[in-house]
C-alpha cells in the first residue's frame, strides 16, 4: 500500500493505492474543523444554482441508505467512546450531503468547493438551514463494494477528519452516499444549530 499526504489550501487530501485484486482506489477530503459563525439571514441563492441541485435527492437504493446509516451508526459509537454525545440524524442536511456527493460523481470532480465555486456554508444555507458551526468529511473510493469501514476508518487515521468527527460542539449529521458505476462519494456534514 502506497499513501501520500499532502495538505493544499488548507484541505487535507489522501490517495491510498492497494495493490491486488480488484485495484481500489480511496480519496479522504475534509473541511479542517472551520468554523463558519452565520447570522440567522439566509444568503440569496446565486443564479448558477440548478433546479436539481434544489430538489430533495432520496436515496439511490435501499443498500445506500443502509450504508449511510452504518456510517452514522459507527461515527456514534466513535463519539460515545470518547465521551461525546452522539449526533442526531437532520434529513434536511443529508439531503445536502447527498446532492453534493451526486454532483461530485457526475461532475467528476473531488474536492469541498464545487466546480461552480459553492462552499460548504453556501450549500447548507441555500437549503435554508441555520447553522451555527458547520463541518465536512469528504470519502471516495472505487472497486470497493461496501466502503463504509474503509470510509470511518480513513477519517479517523486523519487528523482534520477526526478533529470533526470528534468536535464536541456537533449535535447534528447529515450522511449522503452516491453511487457511479463502481465508484462510491461520501459526504458526511456536521452541525451545530444556532444557539
Amino acid at each position: 500500500m502506497i499513501k501520500k499526504t499532502y495538505n493544499k489550501n488548507q484541505k487535507l487530501f489522501r490517495t491510498v493505492w492497494v495493490v491486488g485484486m480488484p485495484l481500489a482506489l480511496s480519496l479522504v477530503g475534509c473541511e479542517l474543523g472551520k468554523d463558519f459563525l452565520e447570522t440567522r439571514i439566509p444568503k440569496i441563492k446565486p443564479t448558477n444554482v440548478t433546479e436539481q441541485s434544489e430538489s430533495s435527492v432520496q436515496p439511490q437504493s435501499t443498500a445506500i441508505e443502509q450504508m449511510e446509516a452504518e456510517i452514522g451508526n459507527q461515527i456514534n459509537n466513535i463519539r460515545q467512546e470518547n465521551n461525546l454525545n452522539a449526533l442526531q440524524n437532520n434529513e434536511k442536511l443529508a439531503q445536502v450531503a447527498r446532492n453534493y456527493s451526486r454532483q461530485m460523481a457526475q461532475e467528476n470532480f473531488f474536492s469541498h468547493t464545487s466546480p461552480d465555486g459553492s462552499t460548504l456554508a453556501e450549500r447548507v444555507r441555500n437549503a435554508e438551514i441555520f447553522f451555527s458551526v458547520v463541518g465536512e468529511n469528504l470519502f471516495q473510493s472505487t472497486n470497493i463494494s461496501n466502503p463504509v469501514s474503509q470510509a470511518v476508518q480513513g477519517w479517523m487515521d486523519s487528523p482534520g477528519h477526526r478533529e470533526n468527527i470528534l468536535r464536541s460542539v456537533y449535535t447534528e449529521t447529515g450522511i449522503g452516499i452516491w453511487r457511479d458505476g463502481n465508484t462510491y462519494y461520501i459526504t458526511q456534514l456536521f452541525m451545530q444549530p444556532p444557539v
